[in-house]
């Protein structure tokens, strides 16, 4: 471990000085990443010590049709790659919360901005670290007699230097590095896992008599049955309603920073695109099979948050226990240096050096910006300690946001949308969603997102109509930079002779297609796994031939692109 973490430590620091040019190197490498490394270092950033241990109690509690959950995600993930990912290449902006005052004009938008470089880069930034700290603390609970907080602060202490010193070029260069020997820590531990059960048909056969396992824990759908494990309605919340209304409904601050670091739209698309099947395809398997093992090899487990740790401790001998736990504290350390950069970059950016302090050096920033780090951080680690359970703060938080998403879409495909609609949805929805999570806790997940949405949805139109539209000469240089699909702003495209909109009804073609390629592969693999090859060539047919007619309309749209340039 000492090993690695030096390793990590002085490969995050080697680029102290390039990062400290200026604003664009410490947040954004000076838009100079490949597709590959942001694509690598978004997927890291999501393959947290959180993860393994949040969907290990979906498991438990919706067998792997809970997992949708996070599939949902990535129907979200692959409507921002096709869609997205060039818009915001195009912006150049900084940060997304720097977007708001090319869109929209007047003191509302410069209000919007303050709102969202607090929301984003302190509120939400704070608690996503301090679950991934809480996760950190369960997992060393599990597997190591080691005294936690010493532990814990030596880890912080490390990440924290790395990420002042080098900006946004240690954080995805650690990245990269962390997220494949995370990758094959989960491998390893999801083998030696169904290995210990006697192979994947002694698990099968036992899990329906295993006592906490869910009914139907293979299923990859619901049942139509009310006793279903993963009852429809929530399935089909997550599906219809939960992929748009949460904070990544555009692509989220971490994703977004990369797509803007990118060389270029190309390389934002293409990178987007393999962080999407890095993260919902790739990885997810290997937590899915360790969980379904815990299920059948440990009993009487009260906390099934804790399943993933205990099967590390219970199966792995000591050399790979201390391998993979390495490799998690990897993962969690990815996810720490991004949102440390990510929240720094929402206050300096977007608070700091808007509104307080214009004029300053790029030294001075850089260095307001390491104060900010270290700050965000030990709000973090005071907050994690008041915290239970990491699945429950997932889906409080993204509760919180999912009255909002709508807007963040639409913003690019609706000229009416303005700042008032953004600030109302993301006002009414925190305090929709807060006020259920305080007044009916036991309210169930679904109906709380539901509530929150219509509630949150019904303000923004309201207020939307009610106030004045953006300023035309906004939204024409708006147009004029990026380019949005031309249905919702024909209007002010009318005014811009010879500009070419994006296509939308190609890229929606785009996105169905994706979604081919996408959720074929991943419930291939699922049915190789679980042997049921035939199911699996089926759906890897399937997703060959989306993947064939993507490719070719994508290169075809690619090449008219370039000569219209």
């Amino acid at each position: 471990m000492t090993v690695y973490l030096s390793a990590i430590f002085l490969a995050g620091i080697w680029f102290t000085k390039k990062a400290s040019n200026s604003v664009e190197d410490f947040f954004l490498g000076g838009r100079s990443m490949p597709w590959w490394l942001i694509g690598v270092s978004m997927a890291a950033t999501n393959f947290s010590i959180d993860t393994p241990v949040a969907v290990t109690r979906f498991l438990y509690k919706e067998g792997i049709g809970g997992v949708w959950f996070l599939w949902a995600s990535a129907i979200s993930a692959i409507f921002v790659t096709l869609f997205f990912a060039r818009l915001w290449n195009r912006a150049q902006v900084v940060t997304d919360a720097e977007l708001i005052e090319l869109r929209y004009s007047g003191k509302a938008a410069a209000a919007l901005r303050v709102l969202k470089g607090v929301y984003f880069g302190i509120l939400f930034n704070v608690f996503i670290m301090g679950w991934v700290f809480l996760s950190l603390r369960k997992v060393l609970q599990g597997v190591t007699s080691l005294d936690i907080l010493t532990a814990l602060w030596v880890t912080v202490i490390l990440v924290f230097i790395y990420s002042v010193a080098a900006g946004f070029y240690g954080v995805v260069l650690t990245d990269f590095i962390q997220y494949f020997m995370a990758l094959t820590g989960s491998i390893l531990l999801a083998y030696l896992s169904v290995q210990a059960v006697g192979g994947i048909d002694s698990l099968i056969a036992a899990l329906p008599s295993a006592a906490s396992a869910p009914k139907g824990a293979l299923d990859f759908f619901p049942g139509f049955s009310k006793d279903s494990s993963l009852p429809l309605e929530l399935f089909l919340v997550y599906v219809m309603v939960q992929w748009w209304a949460h904070k990544y409904a555009d692509g989220g601050g971490k994703h977004i920073q990369r797509m803007l670091s990118a060389k270029d739209e190309n390389h934002s698309i293409l990178g987007s695109a393999l962080y999407t099947f890095l993260t919902y395809c790739f990885q997810v398997w290997p937590w899915i099979i360790t969980g379904l093992c815990s299920m059948v090899l440990l009993t009487d487990l009260k906390d099934p948050e804790m399943a993933y740790p205990l099967m590390m401790a219970k199966i792995l001998p000591v050399g790979l226990l201390g391998f993979v736990l390495v490799c998690l504290i990897g993962a969690f350390m990815s996810t720490i240096d991004t949102h440390l950069n990510l929240g720094a970059s929402y206050v300096v950016n977007d608070l700091y050096r808007r509104f307080f302090a214009p004029h300053k050096s790029p030294e001075h920033y850089v260095l307001i910006s390491r104060l900010v780090m270290a700050a965000l951080l030990a709000g973090s680690v005071i907050l994690s300690l008041n915290l239970e359970s990491v699945g429950k703060t997932w889906k409080f938080l993204l509760t919180f946001a999912s009255g909002a998403g709508l807007t963040w879409i639409l913003r690019w495909f609706w000229w009416r949308v303005n700042a008032i609609s953004e600030i109302t949805a993301m006002i009414l929805s925190g305090v929709t969603a807060t006020t259920l999570e305080m007044a009916v806790p036991e309210l169930a997940y679904g109906t709380k997102l539901i509530i929150t949405v219509c509630i949150s949805t019904v303000g923004w139109l309201t207020a939307t109509f009610l106030t004045k539209a953006d300023e035309e000469d906004t939204l024409r240089e708006f147009v004029l930079r990026v380019r949005p699909p031309g249905f919702g702003w024909k209007g002010i495209y009318a005014t811009i002779p010879g500009s070419t909109p994006t296509n939308l009804g190609r890229g929606l073609i785009h996105w169905v297609l994706g979604m081919g390629v996408f959720f074929g592969l991943n419930f291939s693999i699922g049915s190789f796994l679980l042997k049921t090859p035939m199911q699996g060539m089926t759906l890897l047919a399937l997703s060959g031939i989306c993947s064939l007619v993507l490719a070719i309309s994508m290169s075809q749209e690619m090449k008219v692109q370039k000569n219209s340039a």
